[in-house]
């Protein structure tokens, strides 16, 4: 088990790879968008629609994924996956049931949404189109993400890495075959067709994915244990009780930044298109912080599987770890913040304005570190209620009124923008507050939790 041990070279492995695959991740949907373009552009604009509420709708289940891995990472610092994997897949199986029922919900009431805020009739069937057969296939897709996420807890980061490869191609040849060959006439439209070869790359990936992770599970000395009903019980319950919070407070994130990107809108196409050019090399600059946060997630979910007597020591040293490399992209990224936004900019673009926007959002960045990487810790420990509960607060009390604010009182996008520091940096506080008053953070309730399904 050398890869639960929290050195500089297993973190950084780690860490690297999550990078690369977020970096490859984007090229699904970068793929999806090239291979429709030429169908037209009102192809094109649904299914870039589309994929944004795709976003909003998976961050709600993310909580799920989150859940199962942190458990997972706690049995593989224990070295009881043999016996807690066969309960929490079980477990999972269970869940993904009424996670499939809303996905259909959701699926089914996209069009309806759309029309009732005033859409573009000619896109909302396209946008519909898209849309359902990605939610239909949510569990599909869970499993998938859950199958991807315990490849790289359990040491087979890089087998994750050449299956998320794999994917790709497949879903290219499959756009291909979708688009561009009589199969298309087995679709409403070309945006269905783009949706349904997605789905088809997650299970191609999930299937080969979850044959490896099996495969190398079994030449491990321990061997697969059968789960005793009452342990899947127990853990259904827990995951059920748990995965809910911390997937609204993923909603919560994402909701705080996008409706701020549409006030700014109100204010002209000339803020609009600036705020998008910042926002995008933004997100861009924010994978090094995630594939850190990721990595301290795993690493701290170890930590409390083995009961390590030096897990604050860990801590810091895992802060330490996470912050070295964000310092370093932020300060590369605020240097080269005229050549990035050069590198996007359009026609008309106010390059000024979007470079000023891009150091609005790396204002924050020490609030934000802090903010996640304290909910990384908190979500490990599957504090889902006091997530949900913070972030829906933070959201809607401070986010989103201040971001109005600054937009419709102050006429400022750079102020829309920068407030953002304000909320991030409040709910780093309360998540810190919250690890200090548990004392030795999360081992009573994992322990707890587990014992119970033993």
């Amino acid at each position: 088990m050398e890869h639960t041990r929290f050195t500089v070279r297993n973190y950084t492995g780690y860490t690297s790879v999550v990078f690369g695959l977020g970096v490859v991740s984007v090229g699904f949907g970068a793929l999806d968008l090239i291979m429709v373009a030429p169908k037209g552009l009102d192809q094109a604009a649904a299914v870039g629609q589309a994929d944004v509420l795709i976003s909003a709708i998976y961050a709600v289940f993310i909580g799920v994924v989150d859940v199962f891995s942190s458990r997972l990472a706690m049995a593989e610092g224990e070295q009881r996956t043999s016996h807690r994997l066969p309960v929490l897949g079980t477990a999972l199986l269970l869940l993904l049931i009424p996670c499939q029922l809303l996905g259909i919900a959701l699926g089914l009431g996209i069009e309806p949404l759309m029309r009732a805020t005033g859409q573009k009739a000619e896109l909302i069937p396209l946008v519909g189109d898209y849309v359902q057969v990605r939610t239909y296939g949510i569990a599909l897709v869970l499993g998938y993400i859950v199958i991807s996420e315990s490849l790289k807890i359990c040491g087979l980061k890089n087998l994750s890495a050449v299956n998320l490869v794999f994917g790709l191609a497949v879903n290219a040849l499959f756009n291909w075959l979708f688009l561009d060959t009589g199969a298309a006439r087995l679709f409403a439209s070309p945006a269905q067709a783009v949706a349904a070869s997605t789905l088809v790359a997650q299970a191609a990936m999930a299937t080969t994915g979850g044959i490896v992770l099996v495969r190398r599970l079994r030449t491990r000395p321990d061997r697969f244990v059968r789960p005793r009903r009452l342990e899947v019980l127990t853990e259904f319950r827990s995951m059920a009780r748990t995965a809910p919070g911390i997937g609204l407070r993923h909603f919560n994130d994402y909701l705080g930044t996008t409706i701020p990107l549409l006030f700014i809108g109100t204010l002209g196409v000339v803020q609009l298109a600036a705020a998008a050019v910042a926002t995008k090399i933004y997100t861009l600059f924010c994978r090094v912080p995630q594939a850190c946060f990721a990595g301290s997630f795993v690493f701290y979910g170890y930590a409390l599987g083995r009961g390590a007597d030096d897990l604050t020591r860990t801590v810091r040293k895992m802060r330490l770890y996470a912050a070295v490399p964000t310092a370093v992209a932020t300060a590369v990224t605020a240097l080269a913040a005229p050549w990035l936004v050069d590198a996007f900019a359009s026609p008309g673009l106010d390059r000024d304005l979007a470079r000023n926007l891009l150091l609005a959002y790396l204002l924050y960045v020490p609030a934000y570190f802090f903010e996640q990487i304290f909910g990384e810790m908190l979500t490990v420990q599957q504090r889902g209620g006091l997530l949900f509960v913070s972030s829906t607060a933070v959201t809607y009390l401070l986010t989103i009124p201040l971001a109005w604010y600054s937009v419709f009182a102050l006429d400022s996008t750079f102020l829309a923008v920068a407030c953002k520091g304000i909320p991030t940096a409040v709910l780093a506080f309360v998540f810190w507050r919250a690890l200090r008053r548990t004392g030795r953070p999360g081992a009573d309730r994992a322990e707890s939790e587990m014992s119970l399904a033993q």
